[in-house]
């Protein structure tokens, strides 16, 4: 007989460790995108430059930055835990 009571069901998937804050993050950089192109393409269709737009890129250059930081850290740490 098996004892399972110290162990979990199944194994923990990486869904499973996401934080809100990442998954808000990443929310955000794709919002941010899909603002900073519509407004972008919107601006070039009427020839006007759009406040929007650039500051849809600024958040969008941000957080793709805290984005892919908090992905090499996670895989540092897996690496870590793997040892």
């Amino acid at each position: 007989m098996t004892d399972t009571s110290t162990r979990p069901a199944r194994p923990v998937s990486t869904w499973q460790r996401r934080t809100r804050t990442s998954t808000i993050a990443e929310l955000l950089l794709g919002l941010s995108f899909f603002v900073t192109v519509g407004f972008a393409g919107y601006g070039a269709a009427t020839g006007h430059t759009s406040g929007v737009a650039q500051l849809g890129a600024v958040v969008f250059l941000v957080t793709l930055t805290v984005v892919v930081v908090q992905w090499f850290v996670a895989v540092d740490l897996e690496d870590v835990e793997a040892r």
